[in-house]
């Protein structure tokens, strides 16, 4: 695999334009960051018996997120990097007024026209100027709440 046209930029600058995507609701601009052999992870997806998500996988992840919230932003608030990974800390906030498919042990949660606000980390993975994974941890339980979801 040889390095792609962003192997120049800096990890840091590859998770800026990672979290500026998500913020903007460009799944493009995320495919365009990630590897082919991309791997998605939610660590509470232990709780649930979802596993990591491959890349194709992943692709439909963010547009479901997107129609669930597409009034968001995703404020980060600490990045700690090396060479080949970036953490952020960050706080989620969108009004849900989209369904929400299929995740967290739920089929799908109805539109509720809550504003959500949640905390959480995302490990990214890089190399030769792609994301090769995501793992993220966030606060699962406030966002059901927030939601009204029923634990």
């Amino acid at each position: 695999m040889s390095p792609s046209p962003e192997f120049s930029r800096t990890s840091v600058e590859i998770a800026s334009a990672y979290v500026a995507g998500i913020s903007a609701s460009d799944a493009g601009a995320l495919r365009a960051l990630r590897s082919d052999d991309f791997v998605l992870e939610f660590v509470h997806g232990d709780a649930f018996e979802d596993p990591p998500r491959s890349a194709r996988e992943a692709e439909l992840f963010w547009p479901r997120w997107f129609v669930a919230f597409p009034e968001m932003d995703l404020e980060v608030i600490r990045t700690i990097a090396a060479d080949e990974v970036v953490v952020t800390q960050w706080i989620f906030t969108g009004t849900n007024s989209g369904p929400l498919e299929s995740m967290f042990g739920v089929k799908r949660i109805e539109p509720t026209g809550n504003t959500v606000r949640l905390r959480g980390v995302t490990f990214l993975d890089i190399r030769e100027g792609r994301i090769i994974k995501e793992t993220t941890y966030f606060d699962v339980a406030t966002l059901l709440i927030e939601l009204g979801v029923r634990l």
